[in-house]
This record gives structure tokens, C-alpha cells and sequence, in this order.
């Protein structure tokens, strides 16, 4: 009898340790699996189990675009001059014949025009109260601009009429705008961009207008630099849905190169407010750039603060000097990121019509080192003031970021 109640308790442990041996196995490859799923990761094959993820994995998509921005597009009186034609209109074409296909290879290329369109109730005019004719608007589009500011110390030389043709011409040759405004609506629709899948917002704002200001009743039509405007602008613009905002001021002191308290302190405020691009013009000088990381965006900003002349009749040292400034964007769309990736440069000349060919003509500076490429109206002298144009635009531009690269050119 007891022999077989020892074999009666020998089988039944032996059943009962079998079956917790297989609860715990149970539970080990259970709680494995439920690990796989959580995870996209292919681990490799182990004694356990073979796992293939169930969830596809996607490399981040990135998203890139360029901006070219370029300094004051002035039209100074010997300009016109030089630009009417003899049956008496005008044709500006001629100046953007050799930079032309630098201002197209970027996806949008915006610039500060500083004069006005008021049409022929006044005389063209230049310095000080600019007038030119709708033909010079005609001549920015065609060269491959598709944006301009407006907002600058010449906004208001034809006065309030003035202003407002200025931008209707302006929406006639089919190019964007900021800074000056046909009403409150207008000025309220904040300029959001969108290229390539990332959406640029634009702002635009001046010092002053040389004393002559719209009405009180319309201060909607021109944009003037105040920290708490430009706070609520820059959160405005990012709550419509901007990945970038691009602030472009109007000030500094005329023909000095570094900037002023005022322009770092202005800089200051469209950072702050979350801006990722600070853009400057007026001074008539190209000034120095600089990168430095924003806690407001947690990220790089890129600062210029004067992007100097593009085209104009100034003619002494540094404001026959200009540059095309190109901005590389990139948004990762995967996690919703958009950052500034990288500029570069390319210094610019503005031959004044002064030799043979009596034109106005913007090109290349690079160009000094290769005659094979400047036409034969170019002397001597114009040669050298061109590579005089392009050391002084290299080492004002890389003084405090020796990192911004030199484009290329053919």
C-alpha cells in the first residue's frame, strides 16, 4: 500500500512542477512580444523568437528652400536718365542683364525698393523724394524678383497717394509685398509664404520717413519699428501657421558699415518674439552677418544687418558695393521642424553708366578676376573699383561669421 501511495505522490509533484515550468515560459515570451510591438526597431533573430516589425519605419522627410534677399533697389535721377528710351519711355531691363541669372536660383528672391511709383502727375525724380517711373517695377519682376519690402525712409516722398500707387503697381507686375499698406485689412493680413511644403512669414518695418507720415487716421499704411508691434506680429504670423518668420528692418547710420545700438537692440526684439531671420537695410553699406543660437526658437538665427545698395547712382567707395545674401531653409516634416541651414554670398558691382555705355548695369564682382567676362565698355579703372567692391564686401560680410561660404560663379 504504501508503495503505491509513494508512486501516487511522485507522479502527481512531477505534474505539478511540469505545469509551472510552462506558465513561467508562457509569461516570458508574452511579455517579449508585447516589447516588439511597442517598438519600429528590427532586432536580430534570438532562440526565443523571430520578429518582423509590424510597424513600417519611414526616414524623416526633409523639405528645403532657398531665399535670395539683396539691399536697396534705389533709382536715383541719373538712373531714369539713363533708362528712357527715344520714343520716351523707359526701359531698366539693361541693368539686371549680367546678375539676372544670380537673383533666379532661388525659390523666392526679395529686395527693399526705396523710391515710389506716383506716376506722371509729378516729375520723375531722385534724391531726395524719389519718383520713378512704373517701368523700373517692371524691370525688378522680369530680373527675377517676386517679392519686395516696402516699409523704408522713402515710403512717404510722394505722399499718401504716392504710397498707394506704389503698391498698386507693385501688384500689377504680379510681386508680394510688406511694409506699406492699401488699408487696415491689408495691413493686418501678415505675409505667410508657402514654398516647398514650408511656410515663410514676412515682416517689414522702418525707423522713420524722413518726418512725412500718413495720417493719423491711417498709420495702417506703413509699418514703423516698435517692439510691441513687432512681438504681436511675429506670434501673429506664427499662429496662421509660419515655420519661419523673416523680420526685415529699415535702419542704421548711412555709409557706416558697422551696426548702431539701435539696429542690435531692434534685432533683439524680432528674435525675442520667435523670429528666425533678421534682415537689415538702409545704410547704403553692406554690414556685417552673424549666426547665434535664439532660446526663443531653441536654434540657430542668422542676422545681416545691411544688406547695402543693389542698384543706385552712389558711386563712392562701399555703396557701389552690394550683395545677393541667399538663405538655405529646411523643415523636417516628420517632426514639424523647420530651421536656417546655411547662407552664402555673392558680392555685387554697380557700374554708373559712366564710360562708353551709358547705363546703369549691376554685375557679379567676382567677375574683376576674369576679363573673359566683362564687356569692353568696362576700363581700367571701373575693373579695379569692382575688385575693390568684392574685398570689401568679403570682409565686411564674414567680420563676425567666417563661416557664411562665397558662391560661386560661372
Amino acid at each position: 500500500m504504501s508503495k503505491f501511495i509513494y508512486i501516487f505522490f511522485a507522479l502527481l509533484l512531477n505534474l505539478v512542477l511540469g505545469n509551472k515550468c510552462t506558465t513561467s515560459q508562457k509569461a516570458v515570451n508574452k511579455g517579449a512580444t508585447e516589447e516588439k510591438k511597442s517598438s519600429p526597431i528590427n532586432h536580430t533573430t534570438t532562440a526565443v523568437y523571430d520578429y518582423t516589425p509590424s510597424i513600417p519605419y519611414f526616414p524623416d522627410s526633409i523639405s528645403e528652400m532657398t531665399i535670395n534677399l539683396v539691399g536697396d533697389l534705389m533709382c536715383h535721377l541719373p538712373q531714369t536718365n539713363n533708362a528712357k528710351l527715344p520714343n520716351g519711355e523707359y526701359d531698366f531691363n539693361p541693368s539686371f542683364e549680367y546678375i539676372k541669372p544670380y537673383l533666379q536660383d532661388a525659390n523666392i528672391t526679395i529686395g527693399n525698393l526705396e523710391t515710389t511709383f506716383a506716376g506722371t502727375t509729378q516729375p520723375y525724380a531722385g534724391y531726395p523724394a524719389f519718383n520713378s517711373p512704373d517701368a523700373y517695377c517692371k524691370a525688378i519682376k522680369e530680373a527675377g524678383f517676386d517679392f519686395l519690402v516696402t516699409a523704408n525712409n522713402h515710403s512717404m516722398d510722394t505722399r499718401e497717394d504716392g504710397l498707394l500707387r506704389t503698391i498698386d503697381v507693385i501688384k500689377k507686375n504680379g510681386l508680394g509685398y510688406a511694409g506699406t499698406y492699401l488699408n487696415q485689412r491689408d495691413h493686418d493680413s501678415i505675409r505667410i509664404i508657402p514654398i516647398k511644403g514650408i511656410k515663410l512669414g514676412i515682416l517689414n518695418y522702418t525707423y522713420g520717413t524722413n518726418g512725412a507720415y500718413p495720417h493719423t487716421d491711417h498709420k495702417y499704411m506703413l509699418n514703423v519699428i516698435d517692439s510691441a508691434g513687432i512681438t504681436n506680429a511675429v506670434k501673429l504670423a506664427k499662429q496662421n501657421g509660419a515655420d519661419i518668420i523673416l523680420v526685415f528692418y529699415h535702419m542704421g547710420l548711412e555709409n557706416i558699415t558697422e551696426p548702431t545700438l539701435a539696429q542690435k537692440d531692434a534685432v533683439r526684439f524680432a528674435l525675442d518674439a520667435g523670429a528666425t531671420l533678421v534682415i537689415g537695410a538702409h545704410p547704403h553699406v553692406v554690414g556685417p552677418t552673424k549666426t547665434l543660437y535664439s532660446s526663443a526658437i531653441n536654434d540657430t538665427a542668422f542676422v545681416a544687418y545691411s544688406l547695402g545698395n543693389f542698384l543706385s547712382n552712389q558711386y563712392w567707395r562701399y555703396t557701389d558695393a552690394g550683395v545677393i545674401l541667399k538663405l538655405t531653409i529646411q523643415k523636417n516634416v516628420t517632426k514639424n521642424k523647420t530651421s536656417f541651414k546655411s547662407a552664402n554670398y555673392l558680392p555685387t558691382w554697380v557700374y554708373r553708366g559712366d564710360g562708353s555705355k551709358k547705363m546703369h548695369i549691376l554685375f557679379p564682382a567676382q567677375w574683376a578676376n576674369d576679363s573673359t567676362k566683362l564687356p569692353l565698355f568696362l576700363n581700367v579703372s571701373h575693373k579695379q573699383k569692382m575688385a575693390e567692391a568684392f574685398e570689401d564686401t568679403k570682409s565686411i560680410i564674414t567680420k563676425y561669421n567666417p563661416h557664411i561660404t562665397l558662391k560661386t560663379v560661372n
